[in-house]
């Protein structure tokens, strides 16, 4: 069914978003984060089309940050600052899936997204058994791969360039899923693409060492021992 498909693409897409939008808003200088508004289903019984789609109503100028052309190929306007926001989320889930997902059609108001399409790269991905049958042209991928351009947002992310991720080029083995949606409890630092930013240790030696450490004398190598004169 079209507008269950929809509602999927558009919900699973809001729940990557709001791991973005987490880790976007702890970033000094990334300013507004973005938002995929969430799209309802509606069954009307009454109605010759039963089913249909519901969403809350954008006001402004509606805008189309990226979408595929007449070819199939990706086109990404980025000449906004929520144009290259929007290319930044492209990557980020890019590199999240391991290259297996893409957001290949963004549009909206400002930073309210919406009407969001998604491409899967194999038949065999984990994501087509989630539901999406959405299977795209590989070309997309290697194309946004070749093509894309990291942005001022790209960095304040710590994003990886693609051109020099390896392992996109080789084929990988599915991996169990990492969908947001299905696996809401999951740390967003233990998988997210974002460099990791661990803690640095304390540098203050643990309490039980340090009273070990006034029982016990320090050796000295010998020739850190003064000689006597």
């Amino acid at each position: 069914m079209f507008c269950l498909q929809e509602c999927k693409i558009q919900n699973l897409a809001r729940e990557y978003c709001k791991i973005f939008s987490a880790e976007s808003r702890v970033i000094e200088n990334f300013g507004p984060s973005l938002e995929v508004i969430p799209v309802y289903l509606m069954y009307r019984p009454a109605n010759t089309v039963p089913y249909a789609t519901v969403e809350a109503d954008l006001t402004g100028v509606y805008q189309k940050y990226s979408f595929l052309d007449h070819t199939g190929r990706l086109d990404m306007r980025t000449g906004s600052e929520v144009g290259q926001k929007c290319c930044a989320l492209q990557h980020w889930i890019f590199q999240w899936t391991s290259g297996n997902l893409l957001l290949t059609r963004l549009e909206g108001v400002d930073t309210k997204i919406t009407n969001v399409g998604i491409s899967v790269k194999s038949s065999g991905s984990v994501y087509l058994h989630q539901g999406l049958s959405v299977e795209g042209n590989p070309k997309v991928f290697e194309h946004f791969a070749s093509q894309h351009v990291c942005n001022y947002f790209c960095g304040l992310l710590g994003l990886r360039s693609l051109k020099v991720m390896d392992s996109l080029s080789t084929p990988m083995k599915p991996k169990a899923s990492r969908s947001p949606l299905l696996q809401r409890k999951m740390a967003a630092g233990s998988s997210s693409p974002q460099t990791g930013r661990k803690a640095a240790g304390s540098p203050r030696v643990p309490r039980k060492a340090e009273q070990e450490g006034r029982k016990t004398p320090t050796k000295q190598k010998a020739a850190d021992v003064p000689q006597n004169t």
